[in-house]
């Protein structure tokens, strides 16, 4: 039978865990990521990521700083902002597209229709999804040139929601300077969306301050931006995201004939549907590289995951099988098509901007590359053909 080991790291015993199956629910997205500042290590203050929150130190009446404009700043920063702060300083490299969220609580009546309507909060389910759906199609995917007609109504339709997102942060941000700043430069979806109703509302605040200026460094009382500025804070905040890499990578994994899949993965982590590898058999993925969405729920693609697994799981009991393992042919067919369907997407490459999604390289092997329907389509069932049971 074929045994696999994971050691389990911070325990005092050390110990072995055996199994016959691996699935790793790690994710993508849970390795904090600072970046490293000339002058950090000078920093008098108190400094933490979003991710580590410290529930300890208190902000009130304090100078704070929030490095960073990604995810966790737009929904960090309204609730900073109401903790009764001095001030708030927010530091942005690059701004983000941060469209109404449409956020709001279901009267009691819609409740009581819910619960007594046979399949109505389902469909009303259903008609988020297929909203979302649509929104790939139009945001995601660039105009075609060679369909005349539909590539100019797909292109009319996205540079109308441009200006719509754009027309509302000037009219929700009171100081058109502000406005101006806080208004994206690049293509919607080429970085992630961060929906939010109250983030742009935080700099009408009398003392949440935006500064742009790149930072050059970090003195013992704060933050000196490249004009030589100096800003004084007595919290930094990085709102600064996670280390992909380090969180694909999460704990040493040893494949086939001691193959390191760390070493493997390189800068450009590689997984058939986010879930197999063909260095390792018998080991699953949840949230693996080649999965993340800017349009719709990765919870959904994490049960298609679950789903394919169990058929997998089910395909090596019927075999009498002790091993199941993705062909090596299969994961670069399965990585050819993925490039392929990335052409012509806003998140293909840097060429619109830069972001959490590509690597150093510019190559993106973050993102699924197309809608949650073929995704849900490609893993319904367990494609034997692409494994070899054993």
């Amino acid at each position: 039978k074929q045994w696999y080991q994971r050691r389990v790291r911070g325990l005092s015993t050390g110990r072995l865990v055996q199994a016959d199956v691996i699935i790793a629910g790690t994710g993508l997205l849970h390795k904090p990521s600072t970046p490293k500042f000339p002058g950090a290590e000078l920093f008098e203050g108190t400094t933490f990521h979003t991710n580590q929150w410290r529930k300890d130190v208190s902000l009130a009446g304090k100078k704070i700083a929030v490095i960073g404009t990604g995810a966790s700043a737009v929904q960090a920063v309204p609730r900073i902002a109401d903790m009764g702060v001095e001030s708030l300083t927010v530091f942005q490299r690059t701004a983000t597209w941060s469209a109404p969220r449409l956020n709001f609580k279901f009267r009691d009546s819609v409740k009581y229709l819910f619960r007594f309507i046979p399949y109505l909060q389902t469909l009303y389910r259903w008609q988020l999804f297929w909203r979302y759906e649509v929104r790939f199609f139009i945001m995601f995917m660039l105009p075609s040139k060679n369909i005349p007609i539909i590539g100019w109504l797909h292109e009319r339709m996205q540079s109308s929601i441009h200006r719509a997102i754009k027309k509302y942060i000037k009219k929700v941000v009171k100081d058109p300077v502000t406005a101006e700043k806080l208004t994206p430069n690049f293509p919607m979806g080429c970085k992630r969306v961060t929906p939010s109703d109250s983030y742009l509302q935080s700099f009408n605040k009398e003392n949440v301050h935006l500064v742009t200026d790149k930072i050059k460094g970090i003195t013992k009382s704060g933050i000196k931006t490249i004009d030589e500025k100096t800003h004084d804070i007595d919290v930094i905040i990085y709102a600064t995201g996670c280390g992909l890499l380090g969180s694909v990578n999460a704990f040493e994994v040893s494949g086939v004939g001691g193959k390191s899949l760390t070493e493997d993965h390189s800068d450009e982590p590689r997984a058939c549907y986010g879930i197999t590898h063909h260095l390792c058999p018998n080991y699953f993925m949840l949230g693996g590289p080649g999965i993340v969405l800017g349009h719709n729920s990765v919870i959904f693609i994490m049960e298609c995951q679950m789903n394919y697994i169990r058929c997998g799981l089910e395909e090596l009991l019927l075999k009498g099988a002790s091993s199941v393992c993705l062909k090596e042919s299969s994961m670069d067919s399965y990585q050819e098509w993925a490039r392929n369907k990335k052409k012509n997407k806003v998140f293909e490459d840097d060429k619109f901007c830069t972001g959490w999604y590509r690597n150093a390289r510019g190559v993106n092997w973050t993102f699924w590359p197309t809608n949650l329907i073929s995704f849900w389509w490609n893993t319904l069932s367990f494609d034997s053909e692409n494994y070899t049971f054993a």
